[in-house]
């Protein structure tokens, strides 16, 4: 008894905290989740392409548009899926169960394409989102038989419109480093996706390469 009753007083010893590493790779892959990276599209070429000039209320409606569009309404909608049963975590770890949030990520993005052209935007923002809406409808159906990176697919697609931008001369700041960082950033999301065995050096690498291509390709023939 005596026995029994000391190993109950016994404090219960604390779980091992996350390597360092692991936790700069989850949040490197919360901060710049898919979900967030069409807002800070709209805020990069808000604030250092020409579109600089508009009013600050303009840029901050267009911006807070695109962030309820393919942020908050996608986030709802995969809350509603969990609670449903159709996806297992905000992550969509399971590749079996990507299908509908990925649908629901299209149509956000054709809604976000729709809302440029309605606040008479720049066409090439407009393509833009229309790259973003194909990115994902291929990437959905890759992932049917192959978890492609989504991560990567849209820091690569970010990475596309910046060296576009860089191309027509549309960058207020210096090109090079806009897409030096673009890059870097490229590599660390790669890196953390990696890290955290999400996925493997080809599905990282292929989702970055077809974000880009798609992007820079469109907005090229648009």
């Amino acid at each position: 008894m005596e026995e029994t009753f000391s190993n109950q007083n016994q404090p219960k010893s604390k779980e091992p905290s996350k390597p360092f590493g692991a936790k700069i790779a989850q949040v490197s892959s919360d901060v710049f989740s898919p979900l967030l990276i069409p807002t800070y599209a709209m805020i990069f070429v808000m604030w250092l392409t020409p579109l600089l000039i508009l009013p600050f209320g303009t840029k901050a409606w267009a911006a807070g548009g695109v962030f309820v569009i393919t942020c908050v309404i996608p986030l709802l909608i995969i809350f509603c899926l969990i609670k449903l049963g159709k996806v297992s975590d905000t992550a969509i770890s399971n590749r079996s169960e990507r299908t509908l949030p990925f649908a629901a990520s299209v149509a956000c993005y054709v809604g976000a394409a729709w809302f440029m052209s309605s606040l008479n935007a720049p066409r090439w923002l407009t393509v833009f989102f229309l790259g973003a809406a194909l990115v994902s409808l291929l990437a959905m159906i890759i992932t049917r038989w192959w978890k492609i990176s989504a991560h990567t697919g849209a820091v690569g697609g970010l990475a596309g419109i910046i060296f576009w931008l860089g191309q027509k001369n549309l960058i207020l700041e210096d090109p090079l480093i806009c897409l030096s960082v673009t890059i870097a950033l490229v590599a660390l999301i790669a890196w953390a996706r990696l890290y955290l065995k999400r996925h493997t050096p080809l599905q990282v690498l292929c989702g970055a390469t077809l974000g880009f291509s798609v992007e820079l390709v469109l907005l090229n023939i648009a």
